[in-house]
């Protein structure tokens, strides 16, 4: 199973866990950074809250309650 984290500038690891490839795949974008998955490994692009997905550049579509890439968007 990959183990993802997050590395800092200092080399110290945080949010360090443990995604399966199956959750990975799962994901309609295959996103790999670990707070982009809750706990039972669902992925995020169905959570309004997650606003890292705006820094990312996927914008949310009210009408299917989902994160969609800007290519996606008719708007964009």
């Amino acid at each position: 199973m990959p183990r993802f984290g997050i590395i800092h500038s200092d080399g110290s690891i945080t949010d360090e866990r443990d995604i399966s490839q199956d959750d990975i795949r799962r994901c309609p974008f295959y996103i790999m950074i670990p707070e982009h998955y809750r706990e039972d490994g669902s992925c995020r692009c169905n959570d309004p809250d997650h606003s890292e997905m705006i820094t990312w550049g996927y914008v949310w579509d009210v009408p299917t309650q989902r994160w969609v890439a800007p290519l996606e968007n008719d708007d964009a």
